[in-house]
């Protein structure tokens, strides 16, 4: 009876998800021009967030660099496209990717003993490093200027309107949830998982903790360097301002949704479209007051955001990361040291 039950419910629940991407694939002849950009929008912010929710949700590192590797794919992506217009654009998004990727591993390396906010500040510095090449580059990046970034291209094809865009975009999301959905259960997510709980328990275990840490390095930078190239091909302008100010949106995105919930970003980049639209008006030029006050509320009240709010109304444990005990616990090592 019981089997019977549980078969029920995963069957509801692969309906559910079925119904969901039928629907999400369906948005080009449901919604409006202004807000199938807003789903092309957040479709990207589902990739570079999930990234980011690999780097600190599996593994348990603090990055803030996601905001400059986003930058450096975007600019990639749309140097190839002015300079070698003959390359398709998927081939521009792995290129793009792979070098973003490279540059994780780069930038990581000398991070590899750093934790919580020594390695949080590490990457936030290399982060603005990066957007100050960016704009010194100013040949090949137009500078504090910007550039002009092409729509992706096949040969003779052009895809540069905002349905064409949205399909790409979407793709690209369903291939990188699944990808995620497929590590969090392998050796490689389990692995990352234990170097978060313990560092020592998890190199006790054999497990190769510098390598393993460059990995998640390399692959949140790879999924932020696609979405740069994606973000180029929505906004078709590049300027280092434009990533800049992600840092903040990010990790909201992520506390929202749940840290180290595979769809967390989802539900996460869903809530961030929908609120500035909400608030409007006055607050338009006051987000990151919103923002701030949001993930106050949400670290304190609801730690494992909207997927802990769901697993209190079924009255189960959520296994993702849960921020706030993390916080605290760091406070409490810290005063003892002291």
């Amino acid at each position: 009876m019981v089997s019977i039950q549980n078969n029920h419910k995963k069957n509801l629940t692969r309906l559910s998800f079925l119904a969901i991407i039928i629907v999400y694939f369906a948005s080009p002849f449901l919604l409006s021009e202004y807000l199938l950009y807003l789903v092309v929008l957040m479709s990207v912010m589902i990739i570079v967030a999930e990234g980011l929710n690999v780097m600190i949700g599996f593994a348990g590192l603090f990055s803030f660099g996601q905001p400059g590797f986003m930058a450096f794919g975007a600019y990639i992506g749309a140097i190839l496209a002015v300079h070698f217009k003959w390359i398709p654009f998927p081939l521009i998004m792995l290129m793009a990717g792979s070098a973003t990727a490279v540059l994780g591993l780069i930038i990581g390396f000398p991070c590899l003993r750093l934790s919580g906010f020594y390695l949080a500040m590490a990457t936030f510095g290399f982060s603005s490093a990066i957007f100050q090449l960016i704009n010194y580059a100013k040949p090949f990046t137009g500078g504090y200027e910007g550039m002009y970034a092409p729509s992706p291209s096949l040969g003779s094809l052009h895809f540069g309107s905002t349905r064409a865009i949205f399909y790409i975009t979407a793709v690209c999301v369903v291939c990188v949830l699944v990808v995620v959905r497929f590590l969090a259960g392998s050796r490689t997510g389990r692995a990352w998982k234990a170097i978060r709980d313990d560092e020592i328990a998890a190199s006790s275990m054999g497990i190769e903790l510098r390598r393993e840490k460059l990995k998640v390095f390399a692959f949140g930078a790879f999924l932020a360097g696609i979405a740069g190239v994606l973000y180029s091909y929505t906004i078709r302008y590049l300027e280092t301002s434009y990533f800049d100010q992600m840092g903040l949106p990010l990790f909201l995105i992520l506390v929202l949704g749940g840290i180290g919930e595979v769809y967390g970003p989802v539900y996460g980049s869903i809530f961030m479209t929908i609120l500035p639209q909400i608030m409007g008006g006055k607050f338009s030029q006051n987000m990151s007051l919103v923002y701030g006050f949001t993930l106050v509320i949400f670290v304190l009240l609801a730690p494992h955001g909207f997927y802990g709010i769901w697993y209190r109304i079924k009255k189960t444990v959520p296994a993702g990361f849960n921020i706030r005990a993390y916080l605290f616990k760091k406070e409490s090592q810290r005063g003892n040291k002291d």
